[in-house]
């Protein structure tokens, strides 16, 4: 696939993802949320066009797509799936959002070869129904001022999956940011403004220190990302 052509599914993932998304939220176009999350997406295209080598994209995703208020990220995933070619599987914990997830999939992608799956993303990964060659772990809510328990979840998804899938895979993880961003935080009727002085935080912190540290059989991939945004982390095997 040349590179037009793949730039031209990721215009028609983002165009699918805005037209579902203003049905709820009318201002899509400036909202700082969605437009972020857009943002990611065209990043991951100088990605795939660098480093992906694959006939079709088998993708997992951890925490379900369910809620358009969450972002729904993996419905422009998706419609890069359906495009390129290939298979998606989602699994949550919460069989609401994974049966939400599965009506707004049906009826945006209908052609998608998509399933959801209720159960605990470390279970799952064990013994997924694919191989994956893309994996989106998004799943454990990340919280500020207490940052372990969802970047431990994530290591752990990480090392549960990583083996299985070739080499020139790709991993994604949502919600990172690195030393000298300013992050608003609203929690418990609190706002506030704080700056990251780690070199790192959030949901893939444990993943990137040890790739950076040649302590995993991946490697770090830069993207063009605001490196003072919410960051989602890309590795490919070796």
């Amino acid at each position: 696939m040349n590179q037009l052509e793949l730039s031209d599914l990721f215009k028609n993932s983002i165009e699918i993802y805005k037209q579902y998304i203003s049905q709820y939220v009318p201002d899509v176009e400036t909202n700082y949320g969605f437009q972020i999350r857009i943002s990611q997406f065209i990043s991951l295209k100088d990605v795939f066009e660098e480093h992906f080598n694959f006939d079709e994209i088998n993708l997992i995703e951890t925490g379900v797509s369910g809620n358009v208020y969450y972002g729904l990220f993996g419905l422009m995933l998706g419609s890069l799936v359906d495009q390129f070619g290939g298979r998606m599987h989602s699994v949550d914990l919460d069989c609401d959002s994974c049966e939400n997830s599965e009506k707004i999939f049906n009826d945006v992608l209908p052609n998608l070869k998509y399933k959801t799956h209720c159960m605990d993303s470390l279970e799952f990964l064990q013994k997924p129904p694919i191989i994956p060659n893309v994996v989106h772990l998004d799943s454990f809510d990340f919280q500020l001022f207490d940052p372990f328990p969802s970047a431990l979840h994530c290591w752990n998804e990480f090392i549960s999956i990583e083996k299985l899938m070739p080499s020139g895979s790709l991993i994604l993880i949502d919600d990172n940011w690195f030393n000298g961003t300013h992050l608003q935080w609203i929690q418990d009727g609190v706002d506030d403004i704080i700056e990251i002085k780690y070199p790192i935080i959030g949901k893939g912190t444990h993943v990137f220190q040890e790739t950076l540290r040649n302590k995993t059989n991946w490697e770090y991939v830069k993207t063009n990302q605001n490196p003072y945004e919410n960051i989602k982390l890309v590795f490919k095997k070796k």
